[in-house]
């Protein structure tokens, strides 16, 4: 089984051919959102026009997102039709895996379609031992809250707690604890189009901050050996060009050095063309995060962009 879960885009089935054939071996599944509107995916709506195509042609595992940081109506008046469209997508396309926030959705899937894997995703929030009780006995994979991907102390805690898979994401580019998380995902979620980014301000004064946003660069993801089962390419909306999809995901795949402003992140990426050195990198995966005592940081992003 593949070790990379990579995002559907928009594109005709020759290009998820030619993908499956360049990197099939590498890839696990690719992720979804639910057809028809039954529910949301976490992030903005996405073209669809090849979806059905995607479903019946491509040759790769699939996995279909039910993610909505908050649901709009309480879960026991929905949860039936979601359940009902989760069996036809597994009796018509063969879909067996699912991914979701709501903490109940898991226990309820489990009992009416005991074949589908439930991965509970990053927008759960989970970076604490004490959060993987509820989800032990329902959840197969946990993808553990973006800022963790910068705390290796904090990811093994989880490791030794919870029994299931874990998989990292590697390029969202979020800001670890950013105070702006819920309110952007659900105007994400739920409104008509992709909302600014409500942090932006906040970059504009630090942009040093975006050093510490949470992503891992292809050169840097053999610090997370033994820490990880899989790996989650981000890119729904950022990746959305497949000349540029492909060159990401072979950089990861192969290990190819990059610059951080060339992985497909979003707003609060490093957008500068600076590298970041593997002696800072290293440094935060082990620092203690308190950035208002620290420089280091700081320093190096005003040496680097000017």
């Amino acid at each position: 089984m593949g070790t990379w879960v990579i995002p559907y885009i928009d594109q005709p089935a020759r290009f998820w051919q030619r993908l499956s054939a360049d990197y099939g071996a590498h890839i696990r599944e690719v992720y979804f959102p639910m057809p028809g509107g039954i529910m949301g995916s976490g992030r903005s709506a996405q073209p669809g026009s090849h979806l059905r195509t995607f479903l019946e042609q491509c040759p790769l595992a699939k996995s279909v997102l039910l993610n909505p940081v908050i649901l709009q109506h309480p879960l026991a008046e929905i949860v039936y039709v979601i359940l009902a469209a989760l069996q036809t997508l597994a009796d018509e396309f063969g879909v067996n895996s699912v991914v979701v926030t709501h903490p109940h959705l898991p226990a309820y899937i489990k009992e009416a379609l005991p074949d589908y894997r439930v991965t509970a995703s990053v927008l759960m929030g989970i970076e604490a031992p004490a959060q993987v009780i509820a989800l032990q006995d329902s959840v197969d994979t946990i993808v553990p809250a973006s800022h963790l991907c910068r705390d290796l102390a904090a990811l093994q805690r989880l490791r030794a707690a919870f029994s299931g898979e874990i998989r990292l994401m590697v390029n969202e580019a979020c800001l670890p604890h950013c105070v702006y998380r819920n309110q952007h995902f659900y105007e994400m979620g739920y409104g008509a189009h992709a909302p600014e980014s409500l942090c932006q301000p906040l970059l504009e004064r630090e942009p040093w901050l975006r050093l510490t946003g949470a992503w891992i660069l292809p050169q840097h993801v053999h610090y997370f050996a033994g820490f990880y089962d899989s790996l989650k390419l981000a890119g729904r909306v950022t990746l959305q060009d497949p000349v540029k999809y492909m060159d990401v995901l072979s950089a990861y795949i192969e290990g190819r050095r990059c610059l951080p402003r060339d992985i497909g992140g979003g707003p609060a990426s490093v957008l500068a063309p600076l590298d970041m050195p593997d002696s800072l990198f290293e440094h935060i995966l082990h620092c203690d995060k308190q950035c208002y005592t620290c420089s280091i940081c700081r320093s190096y992003y005003a040496e680097a962009v000017h």
